[in-house]
């Protein structure tokens, strides 16, 4: 199974989608969140969230219209449009792939928890390094841990997985429980060479998180061997700086 994050950056335009509807799993648990939310005035938010003024409008309005009738309901990876997702390129899965993909990718979220691809969700913004503790007690990873948690437990024992594939930054990987995930995990990394040594990308490492979830949920990849075949954007396995569960990928 793969974990991505999801993204600031939201796509509202207005589609029309064949599939079937699937809805978050901790919907409640959202609602709980949104109600503490709702007590904020934009002031707050923009200290609570460190936005700006025009942002902090946006999302207390956001919040005071969750689950409105008249508010824009869009499947999770067709909604977020930031640089993972680009990478990650939904629009392109043929209906294999998109089924696939609704199985075996799982992103996480601040306000949700956990999301499938295809799970209608709401515009907002909350990312999971938000400091909740003055509004509901706890952060957002304490909140979430234990759920997220045993359901990807739960879900990668109903599909016989055996490996983690963590594309997730670390802000939102954060939320996993290492200690009593019952699965291995495989995290990646992507580096360039500058001046002999191996250097981070800065953001282009988003929608390389995103090309490497599309390349294994559109070749359906179970075997760690072929992921080392990715050569998108230039970068490719280096099998001297990679370990068991450490894949590092260099652009040359």
């Amino acid at each position: 199974m793969i974990i991505i994050s999801p993204s600031k950056n939201l796509d509202l335009k207005k589609e029309d989608f064949a599939f079937k509807q699937s809805s978050p799993l901790f919907e409640d648990n959202s609602k709980i969140l949104v109600k503490k939310l709702k007590t904020l005035d934009s002031l707050k938010i923009s200290s609570l969230m460190n936005i700006s003024e025009k942002l902090s409008i946006l999302n207390y309005e956001r919040f005071q219209q969750f689950t409105s009738d008249s508010n824009i309901r869009k499947p999770a990876a067709y909604i977020f449009s930031g640089d993972t997702f680009n990478g990650l390129s939904i629009r392109s899965f043929n209906s294999k792939s998109l089924e696939y993909a609704q199985n075996e990718l799982r992103i996480l979220s601040g306000l949700y928890g956990i999301l499938k691809p295809l799970d209608f969700i709401e515009p907002y913004r909350l990312e999971m390094g938000t400091n909740t503790s003055s509004i509901i007690g706890s952060d957002l990873y304490e909140f979430w841990k234990d759920k997220v948690t045993t359901e990807i437990n739960s879900d990668m024992k109903r599909n016989k997985q055996k490996l983690l594939f963590n594309l997730a930054s670390k802000e939102y990987s954060m939320v996993i429980d290492k200690n009593n995930l019952n699965y291995k995990v495989i995290n990646f990394d992507f580096k360039k060479k500058k001046e002999g040594k191996h250097a981070n990308i800065g953001m282009l490492i988003k929608k390389l998180r995103g090309c490497m979830a599309k390349y294994i949920l559109k070749n359906q990849i179970q075997d760690t061997d072929l992921i080392k075949n990715f050569n998108d954007l230039g970068f490719k396995y280096s099998d001297s700086l990679s370990s068991s569960d450490n894949f590092i990928f260099l652009s040359q």
